[in-house]
């Protein structure tokens, strides 16, 4: 199926969704009568001998994200909030700390900082855990209402209780949120001939900027283009039209980007480096016509790392199944899974994983993610290990690898432990480098690599 050019695509954490109509009645038609007859009598008894009355709303929606909750990582509910919370998302502007996060063993988990935000400048990282948000527990609260709890007022304080593999006890990060301003595609000329590409995430606009930015580097740039280094690190994906458009600037023109395969009709679908696919059936829609010629041969180094999720591995796993980029740093997330936004009748909605996508070649990244041509890890991380516990194998009841029988199983075994101590103010590796300059290791080593010097490989102690 290809994707309609006025579907809404609404950005997840990690993934893009189409949204589709929804009948409730359509679900009933061979309902379980025993289970609902359990559920009723479960809920009879917590009406009736529960310490505190419950309210019936509060009592349905936690049965309702607990259900969504035990399928996937992935799936889950969203009030009316919720939806617009990810709305917003999508345009690239809204107000809080600027952070990307999902739901890991009832605590809040980092995604990705967004860069030049109060989140990132504190020193906050992939991975992270937050516990507390004002000296109150995460425990039982559900994604919509933690990032509730998060946005707010500019200028107004939040403080955050965090844990980091590798640090002691708890820290405490005070905040000051901010409207959040994420243009989703920035780039440097760091290097004469060789230009740097960030991507941060997949925006409705990301193939538009990117066509503007990639015209704005060949105006500037004196002489050829010897290199091109697009950075995807800690990018947690986004609209999936923008993936498409994002590989067919570099890939010849009908070439495959991504397929997927699910239980319905809908769910099958072929996605090709066509307008048709990212932009629309008219030919005047196309943003990426006019593009520098060269950008389809320019020698390219796609940076990633285990931030890079969804839509990025969807890009970096066609550049480098068509042999038009090599892929360097370290195994990216493992999201191989995509969501589907379904409308309720009351204004919610349900977020479901309704299919697995694969790159050209057939490989699904489901669980193990994309491996780097060149394997680079970062000396301002702690180590792969750290890494590990940020990938989508290690959440809790992530769907196996289709392809793999060997697929690591379901478990939070390796879960980080919570230690017992004083809560911090300060992490000891508070400082973050600015990306795409002589500090940023992985970026110098794509440079190396470009202009044809052996790239220095450092095992990270």
């Amino acid at each position: 199926m290809q994707f309609k050019p006025k579907s809404l695509f609404i950005f997840s954490f990690l993934m893009a969704f189409s949204v589709e109509s929804f009948s409730a009645t359509e679900t009933l038609n061979d309902y379980p009568r025993d289970q609902l007859r359990k559920f009723t009598e479960v809920y009879s008894v917590i009406k009736n001998n529960y310490v505190e009355d419950i309210d019936d709303n509060k009592l349905f929606n936690d049965a309702i994200a607990g259900a969504l909750a035990g399928l996937d990582p992935h799936s889950t509910y969203l009030d009316y909030e919720g939806l617009k919370d990810f709305g917003i998302a999508t345009g690239g502007e809204f107000g809080g700390l600027g952070l990307e996060v999902g739901m890991e063993d009832g605590l809040v988990k980092v995604v990705s900082p967004i860069e030049d935000t109060p989140a990132y400048r504190a020193g906050i990282k992939s991975g992270d855990l937050i516990v507390q948000l004002d000296g109150v527990s995460v425990k039982g609260l559900s994604i919509s209402d933690a990032i509730k709890k998060m946005r707010g007022k500019p200028d107004t304080q939040i403080k955050l209780s965090i844990s980091r593999k590798g640090e002691s006890g708890l820290v405490d990060i005070l905040l000051t949120r901010a409207i959040i301003k994420n243009p989703s595609v920035k780039y440097k000329l760091t290097d004469v001939g060789y230009p740097y590409v960030r991507i941060t995430q997949f925006q409705e606009r990301t193939g538009q900027d990117l066509a503007k930015i990639l015209t704005t580097i060949r105006e500037k740039t004196e002489g050829p283009i010897k290199g091109l280094v697009l950075d995807l690190r800690n990018n947690p994906g986004g609209v999936v039209s923008s993936a498409v458009a994002v590989s067919a600037a570099f890939l010849k023109k009908d070439s495959l980007v991504v397929y997927s395969d699910g239980r319905t009709a809908d769910s099958k679908m072929r996605l090709f480096a066509n307008p048709r696919n990212y932009s629309g059936p008219d030919p005047d829609d196309d943003y990426l016509k006019d593009l520098p010629p060269e950008m389809k041969s320019v020698p390219m180094v796609v940076l990633v790392n285990a931030g890079s999720a969804s839509a990025s591995e969807i890009v970096s796993g066609a550049l480098q199944d068509h042999q038009r980029a090599k892929v360097l740093g370290t195994q990216s997330f493992g999201k191989g899974t995509i969501q589907t936004l379904l409308p309720l009748s009351n204004g919610s909605a349900v977020k479901l994983t309704v299919a697995k996508y694969f790159t050209p070649s057939g490989r699904s990244i489901q669980a193990k993610g994309i491996t780097p041509d060149f394997v680079v890890e970062d000396p301002a991380i702690s180590g792969e290990e750290d890494a590990k516990l940020r990938r989508e194998a290690n959440l809790t009841n992530h769907l196996a690898n289709p392809k793999d029988d060997q697929a690591v199983a379901k478990s939070a075994t390796n879960l980080p432990v919570m230690e017992k101590s004083e809560p911090k103010t300060q992490f000891a590796d508070h400082n973050q480098f600015e990306a795409g300059t002589d500090k940023d290791y992985q970026y110098a080593q794509a440079i190396n690599l470009l202009k044809g010097v052996g790239i220095a490989k450092v095992k990270v102690k």
